[in-house]
């Protein structure tokens, strides 16, 4: 396999198992991380590009990636941010960026991480944000885009987030309920997102040029 993939966002907890599965698996040949911080691990396959993602519009693009996969797991929370506008800066202005990166660097496919009830029209400045950033990354008319709406996520995560883990721990109580059409509102392992990002790439069968994933069908990864 000679394909190649881009990953931005790879030092959090989806793009750590994310990138774990594209250096393990057989379906890249090389994976190329942007992130902010140095490298933290050390593969035969792994080129590390270490750059803020406001100039990334002044990075050349990648020569390989042409075809290849491009994946975007920037996010954050407003109460890891500080303030709603670095809130935005992360989750708005980084995530058009680096669509914008990976168009110029011709990639095929641009899997993005949204979550569930992003809508631009929200009253919730969380969701609205997501919404806002889907239609900008549309707007950008890449090849293929796959966005993911996941819920909650379970999992371990560098930093401790209270929000998830009362969702985590209500969820047990709210089980049955999630059957009763209400499944995509169930929180979700951090692993089956990251199987879901990795193994929909090479789904040959979408079609559409906007292939949208709510959080219920991601369950089955």
């Amino acid at each position: 396999m000679n394909k190649q993939a881009v990953i931005f966002g790879a030092t959090g907890a989806v793009g750590c198992q994310l990138l774990d599965l594209c250096l393990n698996g057989d379906s890249y040949q090389k994976v190329i991380v942007v992130a902010r911080r140095p490298a933290t691990i050390v593969h035969a396959k792994l080129r590390w590009i270490e750059s803020e993602f406001d100039v990334l519009d002044d990075l050349a693009p990648i020569s390989g990636l042409t075809d290849g996969d491009a994946y975007c797991c920037l996010g954050t929370t407003i109460k890891a941010a500080g303030s709603k506008e670095k809130f935005q800066r992360v989750d708005y202005d980084y995530v058009i960026s680096a669509a914008r990166f990976a168009k110029k660097c011709n990639v095929k496919n641009f899997s993005m991480i949204s979550a569930v009830g992003a809508d631009t029209r929200s009253n919730s400045f969380y969701s609205q944000t997501k919404g806002e950033a889907e239609t900008g990354v549309i707007e950008e008319n890449l090849t293929s885009l796959r966005i993911f709406r996941p819920s909650l996520l379970k999992g371990k995560r560098a930093e401790f987030r209270l929000k998830e883990e009362i969702g985590n721990v209500f969820s047990l109580l709210m089980t049955p309920v999630f059957y009763l059409g209400l499944r995509k509102y169930q929180p979700i392992e951090i692993k089956k997102l990251a199987r879901a990002l990795y193994k929909t790439s090479t789904d040959v069968s979408v079609k559409d040029s906007v292939r949208i994933y709510e959080s219920d069908e991601l369950q089955s990864y």
